[in-house]
């Protein structure tokens, strides 16, 4: 018998793949692409190692980010989908077990992902010949990138191994990683602020990727106990990995059978069953949104997309009124800066994780009935595209409006405090203004990113492969530009002598007016293209062949050799 069966077949199809080769060179692209527009942008009299270092902290950050959420989108839904489908069981009739099924799902699904890694190796060592980075400071940032991979990778696989619902398992998957990532790091921030010592790293870092990267620069790794905390940080995630991918291989065999009888409507309702399709008033509303729009009522009476926003605005707004409580109830004047400055961050985190349930959630319904075929059935009745897509747009309409007001309010909040409250970061004038843009403009920005990302999230629901596809293709068209114009700013203040506060406060005005702009634009364009398109775009996909005459006395060619 061969030795892993399916990890050898995997290996010979992603040799032969297309994809496989392109992933790997846009990765590098990109790369140099931001090396040389980094080198071209910095000023000539800046020190080559200071801009080494500044070259080698945003590239490791931007890969971290990478690697992170890798899992998110190639291994979450990789054995659920089986499952859905039915093959699962047909694996498990041969004689493999669960190590050969996950660590051949494993290969399969981080093949791409881990080239992706390689190719943008090299050009991390650039700052090597530029004297800002040493050698030992470069291998490790390798080296907690690589488990940082493999952490999110193992996550998705061990989240995957127990759901079927591809929305459960992206969700909980994207849940764990911020958690490891997000928390831990918090947990020791909001320690930090309220005793007065400052910013440490201690255990709280331990079992976090985040951490671990942290600890592998030179400024923590020498200092204090950095060396032992980075290692054992290593460590702890070396057996996370491997926890889960055992967990994986031994619950993957028990769960995939459906040995539950089918509930009837008679008996006791589950707790969660209440939650996501029960509730206050929930029978007289149901009637009144059938008879307004069928697909309305089918879209909207499933309630865990709010459920899930809701418990992102509950867990970080938790965090976020810590971190302001701190700014104003701080022992000293510097843990009240960086408290009020974190504050910040975690309500940008907030906004971004809000506009990832919502990207989730608006390519789901649509993506689900196209590849089940359920879609095709519904526009063979009376029922007009136009109503379909309304009926979309009213469901992400209701399951959103009052998380939008929570988070709106967290905006409002920072722009009161800023304006009226004392002054913990002691800003001039010009920075209140330009927080205040921020704050007012981010708001703005948010209601126009939410009617993007719902409509470009049902035109990619009928495009896209599969759902975890259509959320990375919905996150990546509206969000991804953006967020370059972000790191554009910030790469500009750390390889030059910094920017003005004058010159700050326009380029966000211009980047929150093109950000509005440019999600207007895209939400355009995809309801037109969905209201034009939506029965050619939701029709499964046909094969077309090509009609060959023969010539008198040949015969047709094998079947083969029709082009499709």
């Amino acid at each position: 018998m061969t030795f892993l069966p399916i990890v050898e077949r995997e290996l010979r199809v992603a040799a032969r793949r297309p994809g496989t080769y392109r992933v790997r060179f846009l990765a590098a692209l990109a790369v140099i692409a931001f090396g040389f527009i980094t080198l071209a942008s910095a000023p000539s009299s800046l020190p080559a190692h200071q801009l080494g270092k500044a070259i080698f902290a945003m590239e490791t950050v931007i890969a971290f980010a990478c690697c992170l959420f890798t899992g998110v989108f190639l291994t979450a839904d990789c054995l659920s989908v089986e499952k859905r489908e039915g093959t699962l069981g047909l694996l498990f009739l041969t004689d493999l077990n669960g190590f050969d099924v996950v660590l051949g799902k494993l290969t399969a699904t981080s093949l791409q992902s881990v080239y992706g890694l390689l190719a943008i190796f090299p050009m991390l060592g650039l700052p090597l010949l530029m004297g800002g980075v040493s050698v030992g400071e470069f291998a490790r940032a390798l080296l907690a990138l690589f488990f940082t991979l493999l952490v999110s990778l193992a996550v998705g696989l061990g989240v995957s191994a127990i759901g079927r619902d591809a929305r459960h398992t992206m969700a909980l998957t994207f849940g764990l990683l911020v958690f490891l990532n997000g928390l831990w790091p918090a947990l020791a921030w909001i320690q930090a602020i309220f005793s007065g010592r400052g910013l440490v790293l201690g255990k709280w870092f331990l079992p976090s990727p985040a951490g671990a990267l942290m600890m592998a620069f030179d400024s923590c790794y020498r200092t204090g106990r950095g060396p032992g905390m980075f290692w054992i940080s290593i460590a702890i995630l070396s057996a996370v990995c491997l926890g889960l991918l055992v967990a994986a291989s031994l619950l993957l065999p028990r769960t995939f059978r459906e040995d539950k009888p089918a509930p009837t409507w008679d008996a006791k309702t589950s707790v969660q069953r209440r939650l996501r399709f029960y509730g206050p008033r929930r029978s007289s509303n149901q009637r009144a949104k059938l008879e307004r729009n069928p697909f309305y009522w089918l879209a909207a009476r499933d309630r865990l997309a709010r459920i899930m926003a809701w418990t992102a605005i509950a867990l970080l707004g938790g965090l976020w009124f810590c971190f302001v409580s701190g700014a104003f109830a701080g022992p000293g004047r510097r843990s009240s800066g960086e408290a009020f400055a974190i504050s910040f961050l975690v309500a940008f985190a907030l906004h971004a994780i809000f506009k990832g349930i919502i990207a989730l959630e608006a390519s789901r319904r649509l993506s689900e009935d196209h590849h089940s075929g359920a879609l095709g059935l519904l526009l063979a009745t009376p029922l007009p595209p136009r109503t379909i897509l309304r009926g979309q747009w009213l469901a992400l309409r209701e399951h959103f409006a009052r998380p939008i007001l929570a988070v709106l309010l967290v905006n409002a909040t920072l722009f009161w405090l800023t304006v009226f409250s004392k002054n913990p970061m002691n800003m001039d004038k010009e920075g209140r203004t330009m927080f205040c843009t921020i704050f007012l403009g981010g708001a703005l920005l948010l209601l126009a990113d939410f009617r993007a990302l719902s409509w470009v999230g049902m035109l990619m629901a009928l495009r896209a492969k599969n759902h975890p596809r259509a959320v990375l293709a919905t996150l990546g068209r509206v969000l991804l530009p953006p967020w370059a114009g972000i790191f554009f700013f910030v790469m500009l203040g750390m390889v030059g002598r910094g920017l003005s506060t004058g010159t700050v406060r326009t380029l966000v005005f211009l980047w929150l007016l093109g950000g509005a702009i440019f999600s207007f634009s895209m939400a355009v364009e995809a309801e037109r293209r969905l209201l034009n398109q939506f029965r050619a775009l939701a029709s499964p996909v046909k094969t077309a062949e090509r009609k060959y005459v023969p010539a008198s006395g040949d015969s047709p060619p094998p079947r083969s050799e029709f082009l499709p």
